[in-house]
Order: structure tokens, then sequence, then C-alpha cells
């Protein structure tokens, strides 16, 4: 979905996970440390492995 939706692909990872329910600024950024994910990273430029780790991490 974010490879073909260009505000969806343009937003940034922190800013997703910082609007989840249970995740607040610190974890967001503790999450993405622990899977090598720059904070000024968009949900586009991940990489199938990120993207993998990342769904993993919040199911």
């Amino acid at each position: 979905m974010a490879a073909d939706d260009d505000v969806v692909g343009g937003t940034k990872v922190l800013a997703v996970l910082e609007s989840m329910p249970r995740i607040g600024k610190v974890t967001a950024r503790r999450l993405m440390e622990e899977l090598d994910i720059s904070e000024t990273r968009r949900l586009r430029g991940l990489g199938v492995k990120q993207r993998e780790a990342l769904l993993a991490r919040l199911s």
C-alpha cells in the first residue's frame, strides 16, 4: 500500500508508530533502534526485511 499511495508512502515510520495505541514516543524510538530503522525513514523507504521485522514485532 505504501508503494502505491504517495501520502502513505511519504509518511515517516516514526509518526505512524507514535500514533498507534500503547506505543508512545519512547517505545517507538526504541523499536526503530532495535530494528535498525532510521528515525527519518519513510514507509516507502522500508526494505523488505525491515518491513517484515516491524510487522512481526507489532503482531
